[in-house]
Order: C-alpha cells, then structure tokens, then sequence
C-alpha cells in the first residue's frame, strides 16, 4: 500500500472529532487572548492562574496548587520565587508539616491582582455583549455542559449555571404568594405577615434600578 492510497483513504469519525477539537481550541484561546500577554500583564496565562488561586483560597501550600493545577512542582516553585521577588507573596511554617509553607498573597501581591480580575471580568463581559439574551443562555448551557462531559467528577464540573433576568409581570405577585404560603405552613404566621411581604416587594418593584 502506497502513502497515496494511505492518504486518500477517508477520515474516520475519531480523527473527524479530533479535528474538530483542535479547531475549537484553536478558535478559543485565540478569542479570549490566551495567545496575547494575558490581560496585558506582562504575565503568562499559568502565571495569573496561580495568582488567581493565591487570591481565593486560605492559605494553600505549593505542593496543592500544583496538584489542582496539574502544574510541575519546579514550575510552581519558579513562579511562586517570582512573585516573592515582586514581593506579592509571604511564607509561613505549615504547622501540619515543618517541610511546606502556607502562601498568602501580601497587599502588594492583591494589589497587583484586583485589576487583573477587573479587566477578565470586563473582557468576559465584552464577548457576552453582542449576544441576545437567548444566545446568552445557550452558550453557558453549553459551556456547563462540556464541563460537565469532560470532567464529571469535578465539583466545579457537576456545577450547574444559573442567569438571572429580569423581572417579569407576575414574578413577585409570585414571590408574595409565596412567602405567605411557606411562613402559613412552616411557622403558622398570618396574613399580616403577607402583608408585609407585600409592602417591601412594593418598594422594591417602585424602587428597581436594574443596573444592580
């Protein structure tokens, strides 16, 4: 058999939907400016992910971040010096095991984090902006539901994503009704308590700014 006839055999499903991957990956890093200076930090994507967890969790050791990373133990370490040569990170003795440290970002460190936070979130709002709300919808359900195809396990991949819109004609006539029905049942509370519930439901509906 010749590398002609090899090559002019037809793909078969599997290497189609390997395909079809790479393509995606390819469209989406290039979309959200992975292949860029991300966030126009100066810093690499890995670099402002661990900073990230840095950020939100209390107090992890290296040897964690690298394991929910899935990053080499050196490369943690290197990155993890840098930081502490911008003085954006402190150490302190694990008292479970003398050989870690516990990590914490300093104020420096949150600093230098908060407008990167700022311009992801403003960069996710910006590629949601074009979208109607409907499209909206589909493409987080879709996004969740890749998430939850490629990693079951994961609590993060078992998360399922809630939008909230705005309200509607009935919503808190709903709302009122209830509250009065669960607080009748549960705690025996009366219409007065309904009642109640109206008013501040009133308010609100008078009162709505939805930019909050």
């Amino acid at each position: 058999m010749t590398l002609s006839t090899i090559n002019s055999n037809p793909p078969s499903a599997a290497e189609l939907h390997i395909q079809a991957v790479r393509g995606f990956n390819r469209f989406y890093t290039r979309r959200i400016g992975v292949l860029d200076p991300y966030l126009g930090s100066g810093l690499s994507l890995t670099e402002v992910r661990v900073l990230y967890e840095l950020a939100h969790r209390d107090q992890p050791t290296a040897t964690e971040l690298g394991h929910d990373l899935g990053l080499d133990a050196g490369y943690v370490s290197r990155i993890l010096r840098r930081f502490e040569t911008k003085n954006w990170l402190a150490r302190v003795p694990s008292p479970a095991d003398a050989r870690q440290s516990l990590l914490a970002l300093t104020n420096v460190g949150r600093q230098a984090f908060a407008p990167l936070q700022q311009k992801s979130r403003d960069e996710a709002a910006a590629l949601l902006a074009p979208l109607a709300d409907s499209d909206r919808h589909q493409l987080i359900d879709a996004m969740g539901r890749v998430q939850r195809l490629l990693d079951p396990a994961s609590p993060k991949g078992q998360t399922l994503v809630a939008l909230l819109r705005d309200p509607q004609p009935g919503d808190m006539g709903r709302v009122i009704q209830q509250h009065g029905e669960i607080y009748a049942r549960e705690y025996g509370w009366n219409a007065e308590f309904e009642a109640l519930v109206a008013n501040i439901v009133a308010q609100f509906v008078r009162q709505h700014q939805p930019g909050w």
